[in-house]
């Protein structure tokens, strides 16, 4: 298998230092709202970690670890490659392992995060960065939204909720030529402000099926995320502290993630850190990415396409902790969730959309 290497980063950016409320919880709580929840899942001290130095005092470089982890030999994992054109990457259908061993270090999710084999039998291409307030104002034709707090075009879009995330991937999909994957109901309000729906019709279709963008599956979000790592960090392991740090700095996540020990307190510009073995950037940190899937606070079933539907539950999965919060929630394999109407500074979006056999790049996909 081949693995393009992380780019270690000589160092970061100097920014302004803000915060704001956001309205999302850890997705293993059993209710609540408003908030992160912390150690809901039990704390872990066993293997799975790497240190910064060697014994002599050395810092060393962290080094991620390669998939397949033990007693999934039998899960062959795709060719891990940069295949990227005009901010959008291509990933190839692949099995792969998701979730986190018993013994990761942190509050890993207890009900959430258990590890399963899953096979994915369609490529999808995903935007490379997360979805900008300059993509926002393209694609909508109205201002991105706001007050928020990185204002420049190139920046992420934020205050967004699921509603809207999901309205701009069915206007991308028309602008495209494809099909849209959610036709909402009783819809009120404008996109980017006060929108809010019911529910979407058919809420038992899968979206593995659709053909125009819409919003990652958890399991989709976990293998790009990844790229065929099984380390804690696609760059790494997580290095222990001493819970008493109220955020203390991680070596492996410096390289790839803006989160509360770099990041002064906001979202920063795509780009500006390490990609993944995919070519995809701030895969983990900086803002959480609303997912397609409902809020289980369970593990993955595993198998072929896991939990493609949307289903009714208000409460939806975000992916890739954000920006504020300590290094063990910014795990690979860690959630939160929040309801599909909530919009604040921490949370934006990135599309996707399923490759069938006979799809090209920028052309429709054409039914099988």
């Amino acid at each position: 298998m081949i693995v393009s290497r992380l780019t270690v980063l000589a160092g970061l950016l100097a920014v302004v230092s803000c915060s704001k409320k956001e309205p999302i919880d850890n997705a293993d709580a059993s209710g609540g709202s408003g908030g992160l929840t912390e150690g809901t899942g039990g704390q872990s001290d066993g293997g799975g970690t790497s240190s910064a130095a060697g014994g002599d005092g050395e810092i060393r470089t962290p080094q991620p670890r390669y998939h397949p982890p033990q007693g999934f030999e039998n899960c062959k994992h795709a060719e891990v490659k940069t295949d990227c054109k005009d901010g959008w990457c291509r990933l190839p259908s692949s099995c792969f392992v998701m979730g986190s061993p018993e013994n990761e270090w942190g509050h890993r999710g207890r009900d959430s995060e258990n590890q399963v084999d899953v096979t994915l039998t369609h490529g999808v291409e995903i935007q490379q960065k997360e979805l900008t307030r300059a993509e926002w104002e393209t694609i909508t034709k109205t201002p991105a939204p706001g007050p928020d707090l990185c204002t420049e075009s190139t920046c992420p879009v934020a205050m967004v909720s699921w509603w809207d995330a999901v309205h701009v991937a069915n206007l991308l999909s028309e602008q495209k030529g494809l099909a849209s994957c959610y036709e909402s109901v009783n819809c009120t309000g404008a996109t980017g402000v006060d929108l809010e729906c019911e529910g979407v019709a058919e809420p038992e279709k899968s979206v593995y099926e659709c053909e125009g963008y819409r919003l990652p599956t958890r399991a989709e979000a976990e293998y790009a995320a990844r790229a065929g790592t099984i380390s804690t960090f696609y760059s790494g392991d997580i290095t222990p502290y001493d819970p008493d740090n109220v955020c203390a700095p991680d070596p492996a996540l410096e390289l790839i993630a803006w989160y509360c020990n770099n990041s002064d307190g906001r979202p920063h510009i795509g780009g500006e850190l390490a990609p993944n073995g995919f070519g995809v950037y701030d895969m983990i940190g900086n803002l959480g990415e609303w997912t397609n899937e409902e809020a289980h606070y369970s593990s993955s079933p595993g198998g072929e396409n896991p939990r493609g539907d949307v289903e009714t539950n208000s409460n939806r999965l975000t992916f890739a902790p954000q920006y504020d919060v300590k290094s063990w929630v910014v795990r690979t394999a860690a959630l939160l969730s929040g309801p599909w109407d909530a919009r604040g500074s921490r949370t934006g979006f990135r599309l996707y959309r399923t490759l069938f056999e006979d799809s090209e790049r920028s052309k429709a996909i054409v039914e099988k």
